[in-house]
């Protein structure tokens, strides 16, 4: 309890080794300030400042969710790890000379299959394709005999479920009596046979499943996606038993209909929002001002979601959406974007939207 009293504290810096798809490292996913090395001198004495109650400017963007009522990642995990009486003693117990990563966070190839528009070339190879663009650094091998040994593994690209490394790596996992913990941020479009294999193998797998809208809104946002493919998936997933766990960008497109993902809830033991910030162009306070009531109305309806009246987290992130979309926006920015993507794709996004945006 005077852990999570300490309104600085966080336990992912003190267990997780993260490092983003650029070769980035941070103190951990949700940080948008790079460090040195996760073991400098450096890095340790943000450590101690936590630990004395003393914010860093690493956690930013956790601290100011807090300030908007939001309950933030810096303390959801830190509650979910705390329970753990080896992490709560590791952590009580902390010096430079004990550190010890428990928790691996890996991010290091693009390559996707889908071109999602709140995305782009960084952590989406079909991105780079799109804009001719080519990845020139060569990825790093994955040490999975030291993986092995973690209590929870979070596998992000890019696409994981198609990338070489990460099947070795999940057959690995698959394959031993002792598991860690296997969380996998997916699109869940591409899941070969040997794929469902060995996924139904693992003892304990939460899926990541992201979905950010239903339909041709959700096929418009994560091009090429086919829906109809998608929730065959995704009904797979649910029929092996893992945890489904929905995670859904609300930008100005997705919040158009996000509402109606309500009707494929069943499917999924958790859902989180996250109000989209870049790129700055798709945020929701960007949507037109003629707009704004009727899709105001229209999210609203995501209230009559079980997370709405059992998850508060859900509810404070919901209510943030509410919040942002009355905010002054850039509507030309949105049109700008929009018309962008039109133009590459060669789409029409009234066809898929109901709404014309440009």
């Amino acid at each position: 309890m005077n852990l999570l009293k300490n309104r600085a504290f966080c336990v992912l810096p003190f267990i997780e080794e993260f490092q983003d798809v650029n070769g980035v490292c941070k103190v951990c996913c949700y940080s948008h300030t790079p460090i040195d090395t996760i073991n400098s001198v450096e890095t340790n004495a943000l450590r101690q400042q936590i630990l004395e109650g003393n914010p860093i400017p690493h956690c930013q963007s956790c601290y100011k969710l807090e300030q908007n009522k939001t309950i933030s990642p810096r303390i959801r995990e830190s509650i979910r790890w705390l329970r753990d009486p080896e992490i709560k003693s590791y952590i009580e117990n902390w010096s430079p000379e004990k550190l010890q990563t428990f928790y691996y966070d890996i991010r290091f190839d693009n390559k996707c299959n889908l071109a999602c528009i709140s995305c782009g070339p960084d952590q989406s190879s079909l991105w780079e394709k799109e804009l001719g663009q080519t990845k020139s650094t060569l990825l790093p091998r994955l040490d999975i005999d030291r993986l092995l040994t973690a209590k929870k593994l979070y596998l992000a690209g890019g696409e994981p479920l198609i990338i070489d490394q990460f099947k070795d790596l999940l057959q690995a996992v698959a394959a031993q009596s002792v598991q860690p913990e296997i969380v996998i941020n997916t699109n869940l479009t591409r899941v070969s046979n040997e794929m469902a294999q060995t996924l139904g193998q693992i003892k304990n797998l939460t899926l990541t499943v992201s979905v950010d809208a239903f339909e041709k809104v959700n096929e418009y946002h994560r091009w090429p996606i086919r829906w109809d493919k998608f929730m065959r998936n995704l009904e797979w997933a649910k029929e092996i038993g893992c945890t489904i766990h929905f995670n859904s960008v609300v930008d100005a497109v997705t919040v158009i209909n996000i509402d109606q993902l309500v009707k494929i809830e069943h499917l999924a033991d958790m859902w989180n929002l996250t109000n989209l910030t870049t790129p700055p162009a798709l945020c929701v306070n960007n949507l037109p001002n003629d707009l704004k009531p009727e899709i105001t109305q229209r999210f609203e309806k995501i209230k009559l979601s079980r997370f709405y009246n059992q998850d508060p987290i859900f509810r404070s992130q919901t209510d943030a959406v509410i919040t942002s979309i009355a905010q002054p926006g850039e509507p030309e920015l949105l049109s700008m974007y929009i018309d962008q993507i039109d133009r590459r794709r060669q789409l029409d996004h009234v066809q898929y939207l109901g709404i014309k945006l440009t």
